[in-house]
Formats: C-alpha cells, structure tokens, sequence
C-alpha cells in the first residue's frame, strides 16, 4: 500500500505541520520537463541554438539545479493537494522543509503554517460601566474572547515590525545599536516587546474583523465608530 500523500500534525501552538510526500516517479516526470526545456535552449558549437542531440547536451546540464527547479514546480501542486485534503485555511504561506530527498526515493517534505484562530464572540451590546474609553473596551473585549494566536503569526507580525524598524533607523542614519542604548534595552528586550505588541494587536484586528463581518460594517473605520458608539 502506497503511504499517504500527506500527513497533518497540529500542535498546541496553533502550529500546523504537514508532512508531504513527493512520490519520486511525478519527480521524475517534472525532471524529465526540466532536461527537455534545457535541450531546446542549449548552445553547442557546430549545431544551431536547440538543435544539439539529446546524448550530447544532456553530461553538460547540472542535473541537480534541474532537481531542484522539478521540487519547486511540484510543491504548490503537492502543498495545495494536502491544504485541500486536510480542509485547511492557510494564514501564511508554508515555511518548507526537506526531511529526506534520495534520487530514486520519495520525497519527504514538512510544511509548517497556522490558520487564523477562531473568535467566540458575540456581538457586544454595552461594555461595563467602569470602561470609558475605546481602548478600554478593546482591552476588555480581548480579554473575554482569549483568543490563541498562532505563534507563527506572532513571529511573522514581529519580524516585520523589526524589519520596519530596521529600515527607518537606516533612513534617520542610526544604527540599531544607539537605538537600543537610548530606549535602554537589549536585542532580546526589544524582540520581546515586539512579540507581546504583535500578539496584543493581532488578537485586536481578529475580534475587530469578526465583530465587522458579524455586524455587517463596511470596514475597519466603521467597526471602530459601532463600538464608540456603545460607550
């Protein structure tokens, strides 16, 4: 019995691994396009670009960028048979990994992703009496969903912030250094506190997004001004 084309493993992170298999004979298959496409292309003295025989051109090709360019065409294909199989919604796209990939073998591939949380929340009505602000209503609304954001999501969303960072810090001509040493803090500080801005912010944007599609607004704006509005 042929093994399954893919396997899901979810962990308690909100992370989802997707072990793919890559049967080696549809490797073959796309190798085989990949020497096809490079023969036509192929420049050898004494012939016409593409018209060198096969026997000829093919000890020139590097037969392990071809490989690799054969897997690359291949996963989408692979990684969308397995979304589709296991019913998932990707939040990301998947971060790959070649567990095992022998000439003549099936491939092993693991996928990791996440799929956005599930928010239950009803729509609010009126925050408490001791909530003023809107803030303070957002506060108190991520505190009743406890959303579990994906830590996937969360490093996605602060690697970004720290690559903005990165970028305006070169564009106002500091380094990220005397940055770090006016706001007295350490790389690890500041990775931290990027981590716990990305999460805080993400479980805001989800519970505003459900709350939007649940009360049939218009956008970001008007979900913002429905929940003013309760104060």
């Amino acid at each position: 019995m042929p093994p399954p084309a893919s396997t899901l493993t979810r962990l308690e992170n909100g992370t989802l691994e997707i072990r793919l298999t890559l049967p080696w004979p549809e490797i073959q298959s796309a190798l085989e396009k990949e020497v096809l496409a490079a023969i036509k292309t192929a420049r050898l003295p004494g012939f016409r670009p593409g018209s060198a025989p096969r026997h000829l051109v093919e000890p020139r090709l590097d037969r392990a960028r071809l490989l690799s360019q054969a897997v690359q065409k291949l996963l989408p294909q692979i990684y969308s048979r397995a979304v589709t199989d296991h019913q998932l919604k990707p939040a990301l796209l998947p971060h790959l990994h070649i567990d095992s990939g022998n000439v003549g073998q099936d491939w092993q591939i693991t996928a990791t992703t996440c799929e956005a949380p599930i928010v239950n929340l009803n729509l609010p009505t009126k925050p408490p009496k001791t909530i003023k602000q809107l803030n303070g209503f957002l506060d108190y609304l991520r505190q009743k969903t406890a959303l579990k954001i994906p830590d996937l999501l969360v490093e996605e969303e602060a690697n970004h912030r720290l690559s903005s960072l990165a970028e305006n810090l070169t564009r106002l001509g500091l380094t990220p250094e005397s940055y770090l040493a006016t706001k007295k803090m350490r790389p690890e500080d500041l990775k931290s506190e990027l981590i716990r801005q990305s999460r805080t912010d993400l479980e805001t944007e989800f519970i505003l997004s459900h709350i939007q599609t649940r009360a049939k607004l218009q956008d970001r704006k008007a979900t913002l001004d429905f929940l003013q509005n309760l104060l």
